[in-house]
């Protein structure tokens, strides 16, 4: 009985870091379209992906050669945490459940 819970909550968490790279996904394409401030859906990408983008940045700033750079590189980073987060667990589950 564990054992289902165990996996259950292991696909749960693989599926909301899924959604969390979908959701960067749609930020990232939106970026490039420039849309207007009362877009709907602008808002709602920035303000599902911000929270985990915002400490990253935080701790890039500081250095002097991610805070002179012409693009925000937290957001590719963010990403690629993301996507680290998600294969390491994606990993961990299936080794769990062989």
């Amino acid at each position: 009985m564990i054992y289902i819970a165990y996996a259950l909550l292991g696909r749960l968490v693989v599926t909301l870091l899924y959604a969390m790279q979908f959701l960067m996904f749609g930020r990232a394409l939106m970026s490039w379209f420039s849309p207007e401030e009362d877009n709907k859906l602008a808002r709602f990408l920035f303000a599902a992906t911000e929270p985990f983008v915002y400490p990253i940045r935080k701790v890039l700033n500081r250095f002097e050669f991610f805070s002179s750079m012409p693009i925000d590189m937290s957001f590719l980073f963010a990403m690629i945490i993301l996507i680290m987060c998600t294969t390491f667990c994606t990993t961990f589950l299936a080794a769990s459940l062989i």
